[in-house]
């Protein structure tokens, strides 16, 4: 299992730096009367929460969904960096689609002439993520999500997803392919990106808890032809590790991508790392550098717009 880099101590400015650091309350004020209802809500089941841009969906209550239900969005670099990232008519490809949060952001970015393919796994979280897309369909008209419950990894088959009752119960993005426990784990199927995309993918968004190097390798054709333009993940590790190598060795740059207060702020992964003051920093890799400073240049949050993708 990869680790997370230890955290340094945080000084007292950064530490007041942190505390402020709240942009889906700075720009949307009333979410911080929504925090306080969902506050109050206790419930085992998947409940229906209002994400930032206006488009409602079934979590469970797990941190995603606590998340989204007290502030609007869950991961809100990766949000913002997805939305601003995806365009009209291209597209996108959701790898970790969990209940389908960032899917639908991407539905809105791409519009109706774009398509977003959404992959998850795991059964239990599929069945919510469908859920979620049909709800979409009559409530917003939204029909270009297309499901494929499937984990992307190296080769087409079927795998063991390892599963942590207890961990499982309070967070459902725990599931992964990385961990090896017999007595824990349900078999998924498995498919490569390669076999799966056809086209040319403008924004891929790939959360496979520590399976990304499989992920990527069962995608060699479409990353050596620079078929995917834009791909955000994470890594535990601050870079170089062996996805970013794999991906740099493909014609990718590596940036860095950080939660400013006014805005996303880009960096070198090494600034972003050193800098981190939650969890580890996205990371982006792109053919198209120069269109990602371009794009990610302006200040403000797109993603926790009311109208954003309308």
């Amino acid at each position: 299992m990869s680790q997370s880099a230890p955290h340094r101590p945080l000084s007292p400015l950064r530490r007041a730096y942190r505390s402020v650091n709240r942009p889906y309350y700075w720009y949307r004020p009333a979410q911080l009367a929504r925090r306080v209802r969902a506050g109050a809500e206790q419930s085992g089941e998947p409940m229906l929460v209002r994400a930032a841009w206006g488009s409602h969906l079934y979590c469970w209550p797990d941190p995603l969904g606590r998340a989204v239900a007290r502030t609007g969005v869950y991961d809100l670099i990766v949000a913002e960096t997805l939305a601003r990232l995806a365009a009209p008519g291209e597209l996108a490809v959701d790898a970790g689609a969990n209940v389908g949060l960032m899917s639908n952001l991407l539905a809105r970015a791409v519009g109706p002439a774009g398509r977003v393919i959404s992959f998850e796994p795991h059964p239990l979280i599929f069945r919510t993520l469908s859920r979620n897309v049909e709800h979409w369909l009559s409530a917003e008209g939204i029909r270009t999500i297309e499901l494929r419950e499937a984990a992307v990894s190296e080769s087409a088959g079927v795998l063991p997803l390892a599963i942590d009752p207890s961990t499982f119960a309070a967070n459902k993005g725990t599931a992964s392919l990385e961990h090896s426990d017999p007595e824990n784990s349900t078999e998924v199927r498995t498919v490569r990106l390669d076999e799966e995309i056809g086209s040319d993918v403008g924004v891929m968004k790939l959360d496979v808890e520590m399976h990304e190097l499989a992920a990527l390798t069962g995608a060699e054709a479409l990353l050596s032809s620079g078929m995917i333009r834009d791909i955000l993940f994470e890594e535990h590790e601050a870079p170089p590790t062996a996805v970013t190598a794999l991906l740099q060795s493909r014609g990718y740059e590596i940036l860095g991508v950080r939660q400013g207060v006014f805005g996303p702020v880009l960096s070198t992964p090494a600034e972003a790392y050193a800098r981190q003051m939650w969890d580890p920093p996205a990371l982006l890799a792109t053919r198209d550098a120069e269109r990602v400073r371009r794009r990610m240049r302006r200040r403000g949050w797109i993603c926790l717009r009311s109208s954003f993708g309308r």
